[in-house]
């Protein structure tokens, strides 16, 4: 039976997002979640985690949203000490590859002075770009961890889980699983990525993907979603691999 790992990213990102994630994974179909070590709800996360030990919790590598974790940066940052909020190949070739490589070591033993570390996954996907290679290259031979896949390269590492990113915008449905059951069942194990939220202030201004979440939450945690799950194929989290 395939095993479907729910992964429920940005947690840390608002109070709204933490609370929308643990409710996900106590009501609903959620056993995985990544956490944004830069954000300010962080601690609280954190918290929240400890009295839900059994959600997996991985790294939600981070550059493109809020502030980072060290405070010399020069190359990530825009003038107001705050990440450069589009990320693509041709913005890395401007940044240093030690810059992003130390930050993304930093927010990693963040995590894990709170918590066991299941994976490693980024924020927008930065870690699948071409131009960061060397940099999770790097990443991956210090703490050989099971990462989210999705890359644009080949990228020869045995602890590589496929990403199924469709669970997103316009794509979600009450009947998104039963749709996508044949494509689903074609994997032996699959990330499928989503973001369960509460709402708040906070989530408004720092993302246009704020409304969506609520549809995301209703249908993660619905009975019919539930049940068709259960029936169909295994949960599981990083941490059970």
């Amino acid at each position: 039976m395939t095993k479907l790992i729910i992964n429920a990213d940005d947690f840390g990102l608002s109070e709204g997002v933490n609370y929308g994630i643990i409710s996900a994974y106590k009501s609903g179909v959620v056993r995985s979640t990544s956490t944004m070590a830069n954000m300010p709800w962080f601690e609280h996360a954190m918290e929240l985690l400890k009295e839900n030990e059994n959600l997996g919790c991985g790294v939600h590598m981070t550059m493109s949203c809020y502030k980072p974790v060290l405070s010399n940066l020069k190359t990530m940052v825009d003038e107001n000490d705050y990440f450069i909020r589009r990320i693509t190949n041709e913005v890395i070739e401007n940044m240093d590859l030690d810059e992003i490589y130390e930050e993304f070591c930093a927010q990693i033993e963040k995590v894990r002075t709170k918590t066991d570390i299941t994976h490693l996954d980024s924020h927008h996907h930065v870690h699948t770009l071409e131009k960061l290679r060397p940099v999770i290259e790097r990443i991956l031979e210090k703490y050989d961890l099971p990462i989210r896949g999705g890359f644009e390269y080949d990228f020869n590492y045995s602890k590589i889980i496929p990403l199924i990113d469709t669970f997103y915008g316009e794509n979600v449905s009450y009947d998104y699983f039963m749709k996508k059951i044949d494509h689903l069942k074609s994997y032996e194990i699959a990330d499928i990525m989503c973001h369960p939220a509460y709402v708040d202030d906070f989530l408004m201004k720092t993302t246009s993907y704020s409304m969506a979440r609520i549809n995301e939450h209703k249908i993660l945690t619905s009975k019919d979603t539930k049940d068709f799950i259960q029936d169909n194929f295994l949960l599981t989290n990083y941490r059970e691999l």
